[in-house]
């Protein structure tokens, strides 16, 4: 198949969930067709990753976004029906690219990753539309607007409603579609007339294969510790870990008073950075390589009030063995269970109680150690990566039907 693949982040290194994801679909297709790649980069820095793009790809294209004209764009939606965060990935020239490659090469298939990419497609689509939402971004704003003041909380709630309108109007368009979690799937689809079907392909996990050889002295000053990682300018991640130091890291110092909290993920805003004043919190910041922090720590807690998608961070921690304990939206689409190290707990209190549990218990860690290697092999990419291209295959494979146009307004 020839591929169009279009994607608002330049997909490497896939050191981010937004880049993991789109990383692995794309070194699978492009292993096994002709794929030609579009995407935009915060920096001209974060472009120059599209050496090794180039080497897996037919073609790659990348657009640096210019922050004064995306946020003046941004600002321009608001006076629209538009969600806002489409005008920070609106671009003239980079639809203007898209259309000249469509133009060029007679493409089996035009593959969207995340629903922002939707804007850039001519209407109606020229070939097969195939997206994948990763998330219902829609219900994502959603819980934003819930935790905010009067005003954010009604810029939340307008974007939760225009991007579900831009959701909706794209699932129609496409011939396939696809969320990360059973929730955004669900979430997607809606209960209303004028919904559209989801395929569920949760995330998969890859453990470098340098992992038993990490360097473990580094870590012996935060021992032992619980492990929190993340993008900390991301709000969910940053509410989750400013949640865990002030409600229930107190808890559990009643049972563990020497239990650390190591904060680890680029960028901590200043919520983030100030946890830092707790005495036994680190906020380390971003790092080459999270796995040494996730082999050394006792736990990984994730203890998300706002969640949307699949959590890359848990199913990591659990690949080389550390318990995770979270809520129970977070864990959506890991499929695994207490036995594999996953647990479940949705107020400060039981939180605590659980991480407790898991500190008493000096067996456990290494029982999940033992069984480390079967739950990544349950994890891996390949198996639903496999069963994506094959749903891609028949769609390219059916007769075409007339599609709809999209629609990013009421």
């Amino acid at each position: 198949m020839q591929i169009l693949f279009l994607t608002h982040r330049i997909p490497y290194p896939p050191d981010k969930g937004e880049r993991i994801r789109a990383f692995h679909e794309l070194r699978y297709l492009a292993a096994r067709h002709e794929v030609d790649l579009c995407c935009f980069a915060d920096s001209p820095e974060s472009a120059q990753n599209q050496q090794f793009l180039r080497g897996i790809c037919r073609s790659v294209h990348v657009e640096v976004l210019k922050k004064p004209a995306r946020l003046f764009q941004t600002a321009v939606n608001i006076l629209s029906a538009r969600p806002m965060s489409f005008g920070y990935f609106h671009s003239r020239e980079f639809d203007d690219h898209v259309r000249q490659a469509l133009t060029r090469c007679n493409y089996d298939v035009i593959f969207v990753y995340c629903s922002s990419m939707g804007q850039s497609i001519p209407q109606p689509p020229p070939v097969p539309l195939v997206v994948d939402f990763v998330d219902a971004d829609s219900h994502k704003f959603a819980q934003y607007a819930s935790r905010s003041g009067p005003l954010l909380r009604w810029l939340f709630t307008r974007e939760a409603q225009t991007i579900a309108v831009a959701e909706r109007s794209l699932g129609r368009m496409a011939r396939l579609s696809f969320a990360a979690t059973d929730h955004d799937a669900r979430e997607l689809r809606g209960g209303e007339s004028g919904g559209f079907e989801v395929e569920v392909m949760t995330n998969g996990v890859q453990v470098p294969e340098s992992l038993g050889e990490t360097d473990n002295t580094r870590f012996q000053g935060f021992q032992p510790y619980a492990l929190f990682v993340g993008t900390m300018s991301y709000l969910p991640n940053s509410d989750a870990a400013a949640y865990f130091a002030h409600d229930i890291l107190p808890m559990v110092r009643k049972s563990h008073p020497d239990l650390k909290f190591v904060v680890v993920g680029r960028d901590p805003v200043r919520r983030v950075r100030e946890l830092a004043k707790i005495p036994g919190v680190f906020v380390v910041g971003a790092v080459p390589d999270a796995f040494g922090y996730f082999q050394n720590a006792s736990v990984s807690v994730a203890p998300f009030r706002i969640s949307q998608g699949y959590h890359n961070k848990i199913a990591e921690s659990l690949a080389v063995g550390t318990p995770v304990v979270t809520t129970s939206r977070a864990m959506a689409g890991i499929g695994l269970s207490e036995r594999e190290g996953l647990f479940v707990a949705d107020t400060p209190e039981a939180f605590a109680d659980k991480v407790n549990s898991i500190l008493q218990d000096s067996c456990l860690r290494q029982e999940l150690r033992r069984q480390a290697p079967a739950v990544r092999q349950r994890l891996s990419w390949d198996a639903r990566l496999c069963r994506m291209e094959q749903l891609i295959a028949q769609v390219v494979a059916k007769p075409a039907t007339p599609p709809h146009e999209l629609v990013t307004r009421h």
